[in-house]
């Protein structure tokens, strides 16, 4: 039986320059192969990451904008 780790790590490779390019961190992917090697066989792997976060406060008023990135690895069919 073929291991979903190793496919994983295979894909992780071949998107390394698309997942840079979308703002996927290192951390994120080393959270990833850590799950991934607790548990091998996972069907889903998630970790959703705030990458950037603005915050402007005036007379009374308060905007916030927030930019997450979630990388998501699962099995399909």
């Amino acid at each position: 039986m073929k291991m979903h780790k190793e496919e994983y790590e295979k894909l992780m490779l071949r998107f390394a320059l698309e997942l840079s390019e979308v703002g996927v961190t290192e951390d994120q992917t080393k959270l990833i192969q850590a799950s991934l090697a607790r548990t091998p066989n996972l069907v889903a792997c998630e970790q959703p990451e705030v990458v950037s976060r603005f915050t402007y406060r005036h007379n009374g008023y308060l905007v916030e904008a927030t930019r997450t990135v979630k990388l998501v690895v699962k099995t399909c069919k």
